[in-house]
């Protein structure tokens, strides 16, 4: 049995959870579609529509759970020994999502079905396109020369009885900032080290995303600060795997950190002025996190 979980929070998924349906249905498979709800403010009432769909659920939790709880909390609710995650802002673009992963079903353990953006950037919010289609978006055959280093979990089937021996990484979120950032490394290590098959395969579901570039920026130096705030994010093997924190490493060896810390210090709100473009650089985006870190290294070590 197939269980699709689906996270949500302040994220309309009616046609997400239509779409996914129709195409169980049209695969005759058993199927369990079960969206659980982070204590959203937003489209609750919207969403219930989903409890009226046959064989779907919609939950609201009583607390907050954050990024990887609610995911654990989906995998223990989930009744089918096959569990696809799919991000609340994920779209369905062909008639074979669901075909796709049931002829996979069989070859790994975990089977990883990948992102893709919109052909074209959007008027606003540019930076978060140019992110995703320039670092997420790639083919399934480069994807799997280096398997475990590419998970996204935006869209991902993973074998039940090996889930529940891994899980996500509850302590890598803080759910006070309701934030992401390298989850996904840590499960892919995760993976690695138990030696668990993993296979990556093209069934790409489109990244809808509803943040806007303001809180995409916030999130990524959330995502940074880990290294100051969680010792998980120090240990060596997480340092090789996260590139922003391997060159940070680099640049501490070196007395860098204190030029990068001037560096964001000065020039820290004309760089977001040119980030919020039309034509975002990200090697800019990169510097900014870096010389971010960098600071917010030196703060913590004051305080």
């Amino acid at each position: 049995m197939l269980s699709i979980l689906i996270p949500v929070y302040n994220y309309q998924v009616v046609q997400l959870v239509t779409s996914l349906q129709q195409q169980c249905k049209q695969e005759d498979i058993e199927y369990e579609i079960i969206a659980l709800d982070d204590t959203s403010t937003r489209f609750i009432e919207e969403n219930k529509h989903i409890s009226t769909l046959e064989n779907c659920q919609f939950i609201v939790a009583e607390n907050h759970l954050g990024r990887a709880k609610i995911r654990n909390k989906l995998a223990e609710i989930a009744t089918g020994n096959f569990l696809l995650f799919i991000d609340a802002d994920a779209g369905v673009d062909t008639s074979d999502f669901i075909a796709t992963y049931i002829s996979s079903i069989q070859k790994a353990d975990v089977v990883v079905g990948g992102v893709k953006y919109s052909e074209q950037p959007p008027k606003e919010n540019a930076l978060r396109w140019y992110y995703g289609t320039q670092r997420e978006c790639v083919t399934a055959k480069e994807r799997n020369k280096h398997p475990y280093r590419s998970i996204v979990s935006f869209n991902i089937l993973i074998k039940k009885s090996v889930f529940l021996q891994i899980e996500f990484d509850e302590n890598s979120i803080d759910t006070e900032k309701s934030a992401y950032g390298h989850e996904d490394t840590l499960l892919g290590l995760e993976l690695k080290e138990k030696s668990i098959s993993l296979l990556h395969i093209d069934n790409s579901l489109i990244h809808n995303y509803g943040e806007s570039d303001e809180i995409f920026l916030k999130n990524s130096l959330i995502a940074v600060e880990k290294f100051v705030t969680h010792p998980t994010f120090r240990k060596p093997n997480v340092v090789e795997s996260i590139k922003i924190f391997k060159v940070f490493n680099r640049c501490k060896k070196n007395y860098l950190t204190g030029t990068l810390n001037a560096f964001y210090t000065l020039l820290n709100r004309s760089i977001k002025r040119y980030l919020f473009r039309p034509n975002p650089s990200l090697k800019l985006f990169d510097l900014y996190r870096l010389s971010y870190l960098a600071h917010f290294h030196r703060k913590q070590k004051r305080d």
